[in-house]
């Protein structure tokens, strides 16, 4: 009899802990992956929202983890979002910023908290996080440079050849992009007018018209080329060139963007002005999917990189067709 008594003790005490294990893991927490981007102020952001979405959804059902995906237009509100993933206790974060400064100090709380994060697109000044991640905007700025050199070679070396220049914000990104360009572009290249358009193709069209408006018919004449950041800033330029109408003639033979979309594609041969060209810098909506990515490597336990740079490539008339063809673009619109 005690012989059964201690057999059935020993099944009833081996049950239990086979109990407590599978209690164990059925309530074990998955990883969890915290997002929060800019709100969908233009067309780039919206893009990436997309794909940024789109890729953690699929990585979470593909490897198991949890994710808490957020979208906030004024950086108070991703303060906001940032703090309330973080009480969910994440695994890590993937941070687009607004505007980088401003969100320094909730970016810092992250990392006080232990919680590795990746900040993607606009960097914060003053912060290392674990990784950045960004389109190489320097290279972007030095490319357009010598292109613009190259373009103008005849008239650079008659004299000065006058442009303006159409911003993006006043972020790091912008400011990537012009210090590059300056430090490559011909010394003869003038700088007529700066305009700052926190990337709105409505505001980019208000300020050329203003401009067509309001300067002397030789100051309008006088400009040839103008360097933007981003392509809806050009579509809105040419909006406004296209409804011009003054005594003024338009010599501008080159105008640069920033993106390669496919609205930029229709340029080259359906832009509505004639004898201006148009060259861009790639730098796809679907790239903050590598951000995603990274963000996976960290859940996986993989060590980091501080720095990725996004590799760009100039698209003008001569090659434009062949990159339709190829994989970015083919990825950027698969949604």
């Amino acid at each position: 009899m005690k012989k059964v008594l201690v057999l059935l003790l020993v099944l009833l005490v081996a049950t239990s802990v086979v109990f407590a294990q599978g209690s164990k893991e059925a309530g074990a927490k998955k990883q969890l992956m915290g997002v929060v981007t800019p709100s969908a102020d233009h067309g780039f952001t919206a893009e990436s929202i997309r794909h940024s979405e789109a890729q953690v959804k699929a990585l979470a059902a593909q490897y198991g983890f949890d994710y808490r995906f957020m979208t906030a237009a004024e950086s108070s509100e991703q303060s906001n979002a940032v703090e309330t993933i973080l009480g969910m206790n994440p695994d890590v974060m993937v941070l687009w910023p607004v505007n980088g400064d401003e969100l320094r100090s909730v970016a810092q709380s992250v990392m006080d908290a232990g919680v590795p994060l990746i900040v993607y697109d606009r960097f914060i000044p003053g912060l290392v996080p674990d990784a950045e991640i960004s389109g190489d905007n320097v290279a972007i700025g030095e490319g357009a440079g010598v292109y613009f050199n190259e373009f103008f070679k005849d008239d650079l070396a008659k004299g000065k050849v006058n442009y303006l220049e159409f911003k993006g914000d006043s972020s790091t990104v912008p400011m990537e992009r012009t210090n590059g360009f300056l430090s490559t572009a011909s010394p003869n290249f003038n700088l007529v007018q700066s305009f700052v358009t926190n990337w709105s193709q409505q505001t980019a069209m208000e300020q050329m018209e203003n401009f067509l408006n309001t300067k002397s018919k030789a100051e309008i004449e006088s400009i040839k080329a103008i360097w933007t950041h981003d392509d809806e800033i050009v579509f809105g330029i040419v909006e406004a060139l296209k409804n011009y109408h003054g005594s003024a003639k338009i010599n501008i033979r080159l105008i640069n963007g920033v993106s390669a979309g496919e609205g930029f594609m229709n340029l080259f041969e359906n832009s509505g002005l004639s004898g201006i060209d148009f060259m861009t810098y790639t730098f796809s909506p679907s790239r903050v999917r590598d951000a995603i990515d990274l963000g996976l490597k960290v859940l996986q336990g993989e060590k980091l990189e501080k720095n990725y740079k996004v590799p760009t490539e100039m698209i003008d008339k001569t090659n434009y067709k062949t990159y339709m063809q190829g994989e970015l673009y083919k990825v950027r619109y698969s949604l």
